[in-house]
């Protein structure tokens, strides 16, 4: 019967090879981005010069993200190494990798938002102002399904 501690180490790699894979993916979303990361350009009409710009943005932000997904897999292998060492799990070294992982996970965020303004800014007003219409249609609709999943009801909030 496994002991509770080797079967929480057991879920914690399974956990940091989980998050491993993740952050492995390749760029899946509709333009380039991960999934979901730039949905707001779903359903807006680029011109022929505006696919350029944004599929231009996209591969620059591309490049630039490789030194820090090599960073986050070394950091990952680090992880790894601690978690499935035999004995007693050195805190301190966890931590020191918890807080390098939030160090990364900062810049990572910093640079797609810089991505995000980047499109953004090749963007007419039109097509912000329809994307944002779009986008609050779909965020009405998941509040609805969110409400008939959970049973509540408007005068519950």
């Amino acid at each position: 019967m496994m002991s509770r501690s080797s079967f929480l180490i057991a879920g914690m790699t399974v956990g940091a090879l989980a998050i491993g894979q993740a952050h492995a993916q390749p760029p899946m979303g509709p333009h380039g981005g991960g999934p979901g990361e730039f949905s707001f350009l779903e359903g807006v009409d680029l011109t022929a010069k505006q696919k350029e710009s944004v599929k231009k943005i996209f591969k620059e932000s591309h490049e630039s993200m490789k030194g820090l997904h090599k960073q986050e897999r070394d950091l990952h292998d680090r992880l790894e190494s601690i978690i499935l060492t035999p004995g007693k799990i050195d805190q301190s070294k966890l931590d020191e990798l918890v807080t390098e992982q939030n160090a990364l996970d900062a810049k990572e965020n910093a640079a797609r938002q810089a991505t995000a303004v980047k499109v953004h800014d090749i963007l007419t007003a039109e097509q912000v102002t329809a994307a944002k219409d779009r986008h609050d249609k779909i965020r009405a609709l998941m509040d609805q399904i969110h409400a008939v999943e959970h049973g509540e009801s408007k005068g519950d909030e």
